[in-house]
């Protein structure tokens, strides 16, 4: 993942290893999650002892539609990149996976 999407923000160690050990334990399975647009990138709203403002990555900006520029810019990239690999069934067949504009 393109880490300039966390605008240079760096997560206190202790919540990163509290979000390590919930993927570690399954308890990220078990939270309730919220979609990131274009990606469609599950993220947890909540873990036990991880501060909710560093999981999704829109929360880490001052102002969300700067997030939003840079997430619908690198889709772009992707979605130009991929381009070349559509020329057989299995590429086209993965282009539902991938990012998307809409």
């Amino acid at each position: 993942m393109d880490l300039s999407l966390f605008s240079g923000f760096t997560a206190k160690l202790a919540g990163t290893e509290r979000g390590i050990t919930a993927i570690q334990s399954g308890d990220v399975d078990k939270a309730p999650t919220k979609k990131i647009p274009y990606f469609d990138f599950e993220v947890p709203t909540e873990l036990p002892g991880v501060d909710p403002a560093i999981l999704d990555p829109r929360d880490t900006y001052k102002d969300a539609s700067e997030w939003d520029e840079k997430a619908k810019d690198l889709a772009q990239r992707f979605i130009k990149n991929f381009k070349k690999y559509e020329g057989n069934d299995a590429g086209k067949a993965l282009v539902p996976a991938g990012p998307h504009l809409d």
